[in-house]
């Protein structure tokens, strides 16, 4: 039997919107929610299936077991711990990262203990991937420049990826491909064994967000302005566009699910939505608890049958959805 992670709120119910395509947009309230404290974050983490959390302020950063509602160990605090902005886990479950932007500490993710730190020198660290297994880190710097790190024999690479500041970059599940998105307009598709590209396009304006599947096969990318377009990377072309009149959507976490059929986002402006892939279409929506003026959503995750949303309040909200929109 699988535990249950929340003690549910309510029932839920589901209302009909209207999508830019004229299709019903799925909504409803949170099912079930659980806070990691009452502290402002400064970043968070899910694990894909949201079974654990990764939540840092400025002076700690704490990993949770959502199941059992439990701190797995006490916080890491210290020098390395304080002002984190960027955290993951591995898909697996094993390791996790946190970065001040100036350093980077790989964890035990079942023990806490440090497993390897690696300093940026001169570079600022603008995000960070890591593979399945947590072999493999990425690290995208404001310069342009890209980090590969081999965490088990702690190698390192250096490569020219981009002409300006990297603003986000995603790893294939191997560790073999980076996908990147820069403020020179342009994605990449690119080797992480000798940096060569393998696919690029170039975007309206900077791009802010990317998202990669497992596979390096499906992409995505989110520009500054109005470009919001689904990549077929095996085909080399692209496939669809998020459909929306809106101008200036930000996402702040992405993830694709249910066999790459939908993309899962978070929002700045406590929406977490999906969209279809095939057609960029919005298929549902929801509204985060807001409980400070400014709410994010920070982090976003699917264990097969639900969704859940990380705030920056330190709200984890678990969602229903409709399953019969392929």
């Amino acid at each position: 039997m699988t535990p249950k992670l929340f003690k549910p709120l309510c029932c839920v119910f589901a209302l009909s919107l209207v999508g830019c395509g004229g299709g019903e947009v799925f909504t409803a309230p949170a099912s079930s929610e659980f806070a990691h404290g009452n502290e402002l974050l400064s970043a968070t983490a899910l694990t894909e299936d949201a079974s654990h959390a990764l939540v840092a302020t400025q002076s700690e950063v704490c990993v949770w077991d959502n199941q059992l509602k439990a701190r797995l160990y006490d916080c890491i605090t210290g020098q390395g711990a304080e002002h984190v902005e960027l955290v993951g886990f591995s898909a697996n479950k094993s390791r996790f990262f946190i970065s001040n932007r100036l350093s980077v500490t790989l964890y035990d993710t079942r023990t806490g203990r440090s497993i390897g730190i690696w300093l940026t020198g001169q570079e600022i660290a603008r995000d960070i991937a890591i593979s399945a297994v947590g072999d493999t880190l990425v690290i995208a710097y404001r310069s342009g420049k890209a980090e590969v790190i081999n965490t088990r024999t702690g190698d390192t690479k250096r490569f020219d990826i981009h002409r300006l500041d990297i603003n986000s970059v995603a790893l294939s599940a191997d560790g073999q491909w980076a996908f990147t998105g820069s403020s020179d307009k342009y994605v990449k598709l690119w080797s992480t064994s000798d940096g060569s590209t393998r696919f690029e396009e170039r975007l309206a304006t900077r791009v802010n967000h990317v998202t990669l599947n497992k596979t390096a096969s499906l992409g995505f990318a989110i520009d500054s302005v109005d470009d919001r377009v689904f990549f077929d990377l095996a085909n080399k072309k692209e496939l669809s566009e998020v459909a929306s009149y809106s101008n200036f959507i930000e996402f702040t976490a992405s993830q694709f699910i249910n066999q790459d059929k939908w993309l899962l986002t978070g929002s700045p402006k406590m929406k977490m939505r999906l969209y279809r892939v095939a057609d960029g279409e919005l298929i549902a929506e929801y509204e985060a608890k807001q409980q400070r003026q400014r709410t994010s959503v920070l982090s976003v995750a699917y264990d097969g049958k639900q969704l859940y949303s990380e705030t920056s309040d330190g709200l984890l909200q678990a969602w229903s959805y409709k399953t019969n929109k392929s």
